[in-house]
C-alpha cells in the first residue's frame, strides 16, 4: 500500500505549519544568539530577524478555515516579503556589500500595492502567484550574492547557494498547486505526494538554511583566525610562519617542474636609528612604504613576507638570477629615492640574492645562502645588492656568462651599489 494512502502516515497541513513555525523560531533565535557571540558578523542578526519576521507572517496566514480575514492575508504576505528581503540583506552583508533598504522592502511594497486592486485581491491564484514570485526572487538574489563571494574558501557556501536556488524552484512550483493548498485544513490531511513534498520542503529549507548560514559564519571566523596567524599585523603581508608554511611547498613544486626560483632577502639599513631619532610611528611608515614598493614590483605568484623587525624575504618563481638581480636593484634604487617627513637621513636597503639549486633545494637552506649574501652586502657598505657567491649571471647584450666571486663584482651593466 502506498505510504500516502495509509491512514497511519497521513499528515495534515496545520501540523506541518506548526512544526515549521517551531523550527523557524528556534533557528532564528539561534542565529541571533550566534550574532551576540560574534558582533563582527551582522549578517547573523539579519538572518535571525528575517526568520522571526517570517514566523509572524506565517502565523497570520494559518487558519483552520478558508475564511481568512482580509487584513491577515495582506499583513501575512507583506511580512513574509519583508522576511525574505531581510534575509537577502543578510546575504549581501555577509559578502561585504551594503544592503539597500529600498530593495529590502520593495517586495512588501509591491504586494501591498497589488492588494489595493479588488480584482487582484479576490483572485486566490493571483495572490499566491505574486507572493511566490516575490519570495523566489529574493531567494535567487541570495544565491547571486553568494555566487560572488568575499571568501572563496568557505565550503558551506556551495550547498547554501544550491539550496537557495532549489528553494526558489519549489516556491514557483507552489503556483501549480494553489487550488489544492486552498482546500486543505485539519480535516483534509495531505495525501498527494506533490503537496507533501512542497509542504515538507519549507520545513527542510528553514532548518538547513539556518544550519548552513551559521556554518558559513563559523568558517569565516576560523578563516580570519588562520589569516591572522599567518599575517603580519603592521604590513598585512605574510609573516615568518606563513613564509615557511607556504614557501616550502611552493619551492618544492617549482624545482620539481624544473623551473627557476630565487630568494631575495632584504634588510633596511640603520633602521634602529630611524626609530630612535624619529619615533616608532616613523619606523612603521617606512616599513609600510617598503612593503608597498616591493608588492608593486613582484609578480602575483611570488611570495613576499616580513620575517621580523626590518627583515623581509621574497621568493621569486620563474626568475633566473639575472632577473632576480634586476628586480632587487629596482627595489633598492626606488626605496633610496623615497623621502619621509621627519627623517633627515636617506632610507636604504641591503639585499642578498640566492638561486635555488643543489645547495639550496629547501627553503631554510636557501634562506641561509641568501643571508650570507646579505651579510656581505652589509659588510661592503650597505645600500647594495649582493648575489650569493659562485653563481653564473648572463651579461646584458652578451652571449657569455660571468661568475660572481666572493668579492661581489657585478656582472650586470647597471651598477648594483648605491
Amino acid at each position: 500500500m502506498p505510504i500516502f494512502s495509509n491512514p497511519d502516515f497521513l499528515i495534515n497541513l496545520p501540523t506541518l505549519c506548526a512544526v515549521t513555525a517551531f523550527i523557524t523560531v528556534i533557528s532564528g533565535a539561534l542565529m541571533l544568539f550566534a550574532w551576540l557571540q560574534n558582533r563582527s558578523e551582522p549578517a547573523l542578526a539579519l538572518w535571525g530577524l528575517g526568520y522571526l519576521i517570517g514566523t509572524v507572517g506565517g502565523a497570520c496566514l494559518v487558519r483552520s478555515s478558508s475564511d481568512v480575514p482580509t487584513w491577515s492575508i495582506c499583513a501575512g504576505n507583506a511580512l513574509l516579503c519583508c522576511a525574505y528581503g531581510t534575509m537577502w540583506a543578510g546575504a549581501r552583508s555577509f559578502e561585504g556589500r551594503r544592503p539597500r533598504l529600498s530593495l529590502v522592502v520593495a517586495g512588501a511594497a509591491i504586494w501591498i500595492a497589488a492588494c489595493q486592486f479588488p480584482s487582484f485581491y479576490q483572485s486566490n491564484d493571483a495572490r499566491v502567484a505574486l507572493a511566490c514570485v516575490i519570495f523566489a526572487s529574493y531567494s535567487l538574489l541570495c544565491a547571486r550574492e553568494m555566487w560572488f563571494p568575499r571568501d572563496c574558501e568557505l565550503m558551506s557556501r556551495w550547498p547554501t547557494l544550491a539550496l537557495a536556488v532549489i528553494h526558489a524552484g519549489f516556491l514557483l512550483a507552489r503556483i501549480h498547486y494553489v487550488g489544492a493548498f486552498q482546500t486543505l485544513s485539519s480535516a483534509h490531511p495531505v495525501q498527494s505526494v506533490g503537496l507533501f513534498v512542497l509542504a515538507f520542503e519549507t520545513l527542510f529549507a528553514a532548518f538547513c538554511q539556518a544550519f548552513l548560514r551559521m556554518s558559513m559564519a563559523k568558517e569565516r571566523a576560523e578563516l580570519a583566525q588562520r589569516r591572522a596567524a599567518l599575517t603580519d599585523s603592521l604590513t598585512d603581508i605574510a609573516n615568518r610562519r606563513a613564509f615557511f608554511d607556504l614557501g616550502s611547498p611552493l619551492l618544492n613544486r617549482t624545482l620539481a617542474d624544473r623551473r627557476a626560483a630565487a630568494l631575495l632577502l632584504f634588510d633596511l639599513d640603520r633602521f634602529k636609528e630611524v626609530n630612535d631619532t624619529a619615533g616608532h610611528h616613523a619606523g612603521d611608515a617606512v616599513l609600510k612604504a617598503f612593503t608597498r614598493l616591493v608588492a608593486e614590483t613582484i609578480q602575483p605568484g611570488d611570495l613576499f613576507a616580513r620575517l621580523g623587525g626590518e627583515e623581509f624575504a621574497c621568493l621569486l618563481i620563474d626568475a633566473p638570477m639575472a632577473e632576480a638581480l634586476r628586480l632587487a636593484e629596482r627595489v633598492r634604487s626606488k626605496f633610496e629615492a623615497l623621502r619621509f617627513a621627519g627623517l633627515q637621513a636617506d632610507t636604504t636597503v641591503s639585499v642578498g640574492v640566492a638561486m635555488a639549486g643543489d645547495n639550496g633545494r629547501d627553503l631554510p637552506a636557501l634562506l641561509a645562502i641568501a643571508d650570507r649574501a646579505l651579510y656581505r652586502a652589509k659588510a661592503e657598505g650597505r645600500n647594495r645588492v649582493a648575489p650569493a657567491p659562485l653563481v653564473l649571471v648572463e651579461r646584458n647584450g652578451e652571449g657569455g656568462r660571468q661568475p660572481f666571486g666572493m668579492s661581489g663584482a657585478a656582472a650586470m651593466t647597471a651598477p648594483l651599489a648605491g
